[in-house]
């Protein structure tokens, strides 16, 4: 290939990836503002096992009522939008076990013209040390869609169970947090 063909084709491809940073900006920025204008959200039942999704739904009405940003309706007809959301929980657990152990014996004897004399000594000490821990950990997906299905906002999170709160309630801080952020990002976006 000629040098000439080259520069031409990095020119070309420059151009192109260019033109798609933009239309992906564009539709980024639509899907914002979009966001930003939702007013009332119905929240659907959770995907996973039970009774963590039912837990993992209470909780981020909670968090989202706390936020004061949106009104919660259980009338999806109503809604701007609608969250959906998924929670997986996992659990493992791990077993140390440790021992130390000592033993000794001395036997001894004599006999002499029909007397006998025997002795013996024994001795053990036997150290045994267990543990068991489990280790918790969730992950949470939330995402919002419009009335006609399409995604506007979608995240996850995985966390790991805390001294206070467990995987679940972190994982669930976590995303809505990033959702009011994601939030403010668009109200700023809007008013430049």
């Amino acid at each position: 290939m000629s040098t000439g063909r080259f520069v031409l084709l990095l020119l070309v491809s420059s151009v192109v990836l260019s033109v798609l940073a933009q239309e992906q900006e564009a539709v980024e920025d639509e899907l914002l503002a979009e966001l930003a204008a939702v007013k009332r959200v119905c929240v659907e039942k959770f995907v996973g096992l039970e009774p963590h999704a039912a837990q993992a739904q209470e909780m981020t009405i909670a968090a989202l009522f706390q936020s004061k940003r949106f009104r919660i309706t259980e009338n999806c007809d109503k809604a701007d939008a609608i969250l959906k959301g998924s929670v997986a929980r996992q659990e493992e657990e791990r077993t140390r076990v440790e021992g130390e152990s000592a033993s000794f014996a001395k036997l001894a004897g004599a006999a002499n013209s029909g007397v006998a004399v025997v002795g013996g000594v024994a001795g053990r000490s036997s150290e045994t040390l267990g543990s068991q821990e489990t280790i918790s950990q969730a992950s949470v997906t939330l995402r919002i869609t419009n009335q006609d299905g399409e995604v506007l906002w979608a995240h996850s999170e995985e966390a790991k169970a805390g001294k206070v709160k467990g995987p679940i309630a972190f994982a669930i801080d976590r995303v809505v947090a990033r959702l009011l952020r994601d939030l403010a990002k668009a109200k700023d976006a809007e008013g430049q």
